[in-house]
């Protein structure tokens, strides 16, 4: 895995300054800290930071053709190029490395950018043909890899994480305040946007290309979910499934460094460590996370796949001392991002990076084979729908306003008041009636609260002709799964030079599964029923039948207990109070209420202490770190 970063200038008359692209590379140096190298054509400069896991001495990057007219940095890993280079050598071309980065290059040399399509695996890569005077960009079809970029009339920025575009002197830091508004509703910016105003994230499944100072961007693939189609047998489903499963976990072991696999317990990461076992014959370095509070910890479900798949495991536990942590986590997603459990992640990598260099995830499960509590009851909230309209407007919306933040029966008020039928996708961010409250005026008419579509109901207006299940799932795999999950894996395991692999989320094996019908993957109100069938093969029964934890942190205790201090302290510091976003009174209770038991509000709390510390380590001229 590695760090990108680069210029292109419009006017190709200029010349890149080499010292600048240095500096864009030396900070995400922890992204690749084998090798730095830069490369400059005039108006064009690559920069590039390895982190060396194939053909560690000849994958130099950024790396060129043989007469230099084509120059191309790369970050991830391409599962299928041993066959694309039997491919390639076939119509004559031949290859100086074993890397796959020198692969991507010659497929560029042969078919262009419809190349993409033939890749398979984790990427974001940027090109210079200097005879075609053309630059090209992409990313892979999830988002598991990242790409930032800015532009303007003059020139084109990019890199793999923003702090290094943020160092150029032409890109001003301006906050975007529907951006910032996203944050708060969802807990992640969706991309395209990000919290900067002119800095945009390259879209998965994205191609962008220059040529001529005019900009392109396009997609290059979809997952679609064909439900038309003849409804095969479970055993077919369960046949094709360990075909597709196995290929998945067999190409994202080859590795010329240690490599290892993630361990919670549960049934994805389960499933992937037990066909690491079978498929290799050899035990599997494994490492756990866990708490102090039981009801958070999975450490004993995860001893009893490591015992049972003789696996030479690793545990950690995490205390509330590691909220202290925070700016480092704040630091590496650039960006406000309100998924707690980073914190988990990053211990796990942390410990797995000094053992490994590579490790495979779960990843996926819940997206692809429909695990999530939610897909359940969604029905259910599909009956808020058949209120009439104008009791909702006339009646509900008033009644809502006027209620007590603390009314236990608010929430479902709440969602009878303001239902659209474009709900997909998963939130982790502050409610919309506690916004209303807590949001300033100013702020509010600034973030356009009440004017924009979610990113959620962007995406369900295009799959109308789906079943209910297959929205959700289509939304979570367009939205919380690039936006979230995806980010969080890959700042946390980059800021330990740690390579994350997800099986379960290769491509083939989504396209698959979207072909098969809503009742083949949820049936008589279980989750995830085909893959808990095809997983019982070699599972031990104790997984298959415990319940479902997620990767959650104790912060409702954490805020009452240790934490209480600090919230208070960061929350309602003048210096928080000043930026002019919330109204002191409704922080005020929130902390109080949450200190009291009265609400569990420690998700929003994370929120807003995330939001202020960024500010503090990006925005604020005194304390920023770039």
């Amino acid at each position: 895995m590695c760090g990108i970063a680069g210029i292109l200038e419009f006017d190709l008359n200029a010349r890149i300054d080499e010292s600048l692209l240095f500096k864009m590379a030396s900070l995400i140096s922890y992204r690749g800290p084998d090798e730095e190298g830069v490369y400059v054509w005039g108006a064009v400069g690559l920069a590039h930071r390895r982190l060396s896991i194939i053909d560690l001495y000849a994958g130099h990057q950024p790396m060129l053709n043989e007469d230099r007219s084509v120059g191309l940095v790369f970050n991830g890993e391409i599962y299928n190029y041993l066959d694309l280079k039997q491919e390639l050598s076939q119509k004559g071309h031949f290859f100086k490395t074993t890397s796959d980065t020198e692969v991507l290059l010659k497929v560029y040399e042969e078919y262009g950018s419809s190349g993409l399509s033939r890749l398979n695996g984790m990427f974001a890569f940027a090109l210079w043909d200097n005879h075609h005077k053309q630059f090209l960009m992409a990313r892979d079809r999830l988002g598991k890899k990242p790409l930032f970029y800015y532009q303007d009339s003059h020139r084109l920025i990019f890199a793999s994480e923003m702090k290094s575009i943020l160092v150029h002197s032409q890109v001003k830091r301006e906050i975007d305040q529907p951006a910032l508004d996203a944050f708060l509703s969802h807990g992640y910016i969706p991309a395209p946007e990000t919290i900067f105003r002119g800095i945009k994230k390259l879209p998965p499944a994205h191609l962008l290309t220059v040529q001529k100072g005019r900009v392109e961007l396009r997609p290059y693939w979809d997952l679609h979910f064909n439900e038309g189609l003849p409804v095969p047998s479970e055993g077919k489903c369960l046949e094709q499934i360990d075909i597709l499963f196995q290929d998945a976990v067999r190409s994202r072991l080859m590795s010329d460094v240690p490599l290892g696999a993630f361990l919670s317990g549960g049934i994805d990461s389960s499933a992937v460590v037990g066909m690491m076992a079978i498929l290799t014959g050899r035990p599997v370095k494994t490492f756990t996370i866990g708490f102090e509070e039981q009801a958070y910890s999975e450490i004993e479900d995860a001893r009893i796949v490591a015992r049972h798949f003789g696996t030479e495991h690793h545990e950690m536990i995490v205390k509330p001392s590691a909220v202290d942590l925070l700016p480092d986590l704040v630091w590496h997603f650039d960006e406000p991002f309100g998924d707690s459990s980073a914190i988990p992640t990053y211990y796990v990598c942390k410990v797995a990076s000094e053992r490994v260099k590579v490790i495979l995830s779960g990843d996926g499960g819940d997206e692809l084979f429909a695990g999530y509590a939610r897909y359940l009851v969604a029905a259910d909230r599909e009956r808020y729908g058949l209120i009439p309209g104008w009791i909702r407007r006339q009646i509900f919306r008033p009644l809502v306003r006027r209620i007590p933040l603390d009314w236990t029966g608010r929430n479902t008020l709440y969602g009878m008041a303001y239902y659209r039928e474009g709900r997909g996708g998963y939130d982790l961010g502050i409610y919309p009636y506690i916004k209303e409250a807590l949001y300033t005026p100013e702020f509010s008419e600034q973030s356009c609260t009440h004017e924009r579509p979610t990113v959620s109901d962007q995406v369900w207006e295009a799959s109308t002709s789906l079943s209910l299940l297959s929205r959700l799932q289509r939304a979570d795999t367009k939205s919380y799964l690039p936006n979230d999950i995806l980010v969080k894996v890959d700042r946390m395991s980059m800021a330990h030079s740690l390579e994350v692999r997800s099986p379960l989320l290769d491509y083939r094996l989504m396209e698959y599964l979207a072909t098969l019908p809503p009742e083949i993957k949820i049936r008589n109100g279980m989750t995830k029923h085909l893959f808990k069938k095809y997983v019982s093969r070699f599972l031990p029964p104790s997984v298959m039948v415990k319940k479902k934890h997620g990767f959650g942190v104790p912060l409702d205790r954490w805020f009452r207990g240790d934490l209480q201090g600090f919230s208070k302290e960061i929350l309602l510091d003048p210096k928080t109070l000043s930026r002019g976003y919330f109204r002191q009174c409704v922080l005020e209770r929130i902390l109080q209420d949450h200190v009291k038991g009265k609400h569990d509000y420690s998700v929003w709390i994370w929120l807003l202490l995330v939001l202020e510390l960024w500010h503090r380590i990006f925005m604020d001229p005194t304390t920023r770190k770039v």
